[in-house]
Formats: C-alpha cells, structure tokens, sequence
C-alpha cells in the first residue's frame, strides 16, 4: 500500500469571484470601485461608464470597462 498517492476527488469550486479595480489615468494607482463580478462572466459583462473621486489625486474620474482591472 502506497501512502503517497491518493485517489481523493478534486475538490469542488464554485466560480471565481473577482473585485473591480480602476485605474487612476494620472498616478496609474487602483482603487476599489466596490463591485464584483464572476470571472467567467466578464468578457461579456457591460459597464456603464461611471465617476469616483480618486484618493491618489483627488480629482474626479470617469471610467469604463477599459479602465478596470480584475482583481481577488
């Protein structure tokens, strides 16, 4: 008998979950825009574009889709 190997099942996962950082386009910095989104799901995804106000600079930013970065 081998100890060594298993024969267990891999563990089940549920999906991917990933945070929804923005880029500011003046210190290139993330900031957490507070939404998620399942990984799986965001090639396909559409953002509306939307405005925070930037802790790196203190200006207020527009973002889109193009402006996130995925994140755990």
């Amino acid at each position: 008998m081998n100890f060594l190997e298993t024969t267990a099942p891999p563990k089940a996962r549920g999906p991917i979950i990933k945070r929804l950082l923005i880029r500011c386009p003046s210190t290139a910095k993330l900031t957490p825009s507070g939404q998620t989104i399942r990984e799986d799901l965001w090639v396909k995804a559409k953002i509306k574009t939307s405005k925070f106000n930037c802790p790196h600079c203190g200006q207020s930013h527009t973002w889109s889709k193009k402006d996130v970065v995925l994140a755990r």
